[in-house]
């Protein structure tokens, strides 16, 4: 049976702590294996003493956080892009979702926002979902937000759809939609006029190295992948 597997992450909240709000979605046709893929960072994570069951997760190593504070630059940048290698090379694409939130009133507008733009997006592909079977939702029920537009919007939109509650450290692809947050989350900064954090700047070196070899790369795996 055709599934396909949509994994789910977002950055920003509902309050008042972040600028713009952002929802990920990484579409993979359960086909299609990743596990070479799979093998691969595993391998070149344990090389980096990384444990292959351990969430990589993109945020903290770009601004040396949580379990990356003590973690020096040169270990944090060769995790990170052992990660997007992998992303790149893994037969999937993505859809993000963003919104400056000073552009809404009030929580309410922000999911209205976000409902009309994940709505839009089902109609204008409903052929492409509708070619699968089931369709699987993996989601780490992180927020009630993105909760509620998966049992509302999406499910009003796709039949047959099983939505499971995971951890990230379950699956890569879950990594890997935090990790097209960040980066996208980067991409809207960018191009609204707001600069680069210190920790940014010193991870990414400029902002041109972070368009060249980020960026521009992740933007080719966007649906539909050209």
């Amino acid at each position: 049976m055709s599934a396909l597997g949509i994994f789910i992450d977002e950055s920003g909240d509902v309050g008042s702590n972040s600028e713009f709000y952002l929802i990920t979605m990484i579409l993979h046709d359960q086909a299609s294996s990743i596990e070479q893929q799979e093998q691969k960072l595993c391998y070149e994570l344990d090389l980096l003493d990384v444990h292959p069951e351990e969430a990589v997760h993109s945020g903290p190593i770009v601004r040396k956080e949580d379990e990356w504070k003590d973690v020096d630059l040169e270990k944090r940048r060769k995790v990170f892009f052992k990660m997007f290698s992998f992303m790149r090379l893994s037969p999937i694409s993505y859809k993000t979702f963003s919104v400056r939130k000073r552009e809404c009133a009030d929580r309410f507008a922000l999911r209205g926002r976000l409902a009309n733009e994940l709505g839009s997006f089902l109609r204008d592909n409903l052929a492409f979902f509708q070619g699968f079977e089931s369709v699987i939702v993996y989601y780490d029920n992180g927020q009630a937000l993105v909760t509620d537009l998966i049992n509302t919007v999406l499910c009003a939109y796709l039949t047959n759809v099983d939505v499971r509650k995971i951890a990230p450290s379950e699956y890569r692809l879950s990594q890997t939609a935090d990790m097209v947050c960040t980066l996208e989350l980067m991409r809207e900064k960018s191009e609204n006029g707001a600069g680069m954090s210190k920790s940014e700047l010193i991870f990414f070196e400029s902002r041109r190295r972070l368009s060249k070899v980020f960026l521009k790369t992740l933007k080719g795996l966007e649906f539909p992948k050209s």
